[in-house]
């Protein structure tokens, strides 16, 4: 119903993000677990040399590296955490250990959003729309 690029999803507290440089990060990425609905660690970097406002992606044991939040996504995360804002991330495109995983994207948002979105379906909710 909703696209990740959805520019409604920040003014709901959901900051979407594709991965950038997953090409640089192979090996880590295959080694992490980036299977949809995990756990992700955003890691801010204000001592990287090509933007200090970047913020690198890794997976749950912080070892390793997927890639980067966009630009403009990290920025957005950035603030909210400046602002004092409780923020968890998961991933929402992966592969799991092992796994080649050419693109990574990730969900970021507060705990208790994230925790319902991972939370079971109710079992008289309508079947999910779309493809199956």
């Amino acid at each position: 119903l909703v696209r990740p690029t959805d520019r409604r999803l920040p003014a709901a507290g959901l900051l979407v993000s594709q991965l950038r440089g997953e090409s640089y990060y192979r090996d880590s990425c295959r080694a992490g677990d980036f299977r949809p609905g995990q756990p992700v660690q955003l890691v801010p970097e204000p001592d990287n040399p090509h933007d200090d406002r970047a913020v690198a992606v890794f997976d749950a044991t912080g070892r390793h590296r997927a890639g980067y939040m966009n630009k403009q996504k990290a920025r957005a995360y950035l603030k909210r955490i400046a602002e004092g804002k409780d923020l968890t991330a998961i991933s929402l495109r992966g592969a799991d250990l092992g796994v080649p995983t050419p693109q990574v994207a990730i969900l970021a948002a507060a705990p208790d959003v994230v925790a319902h979105l991972l939370s079971p379906r109710p079992p008289k909710a309508p079947a999910p729309a779309g493809p199956r």
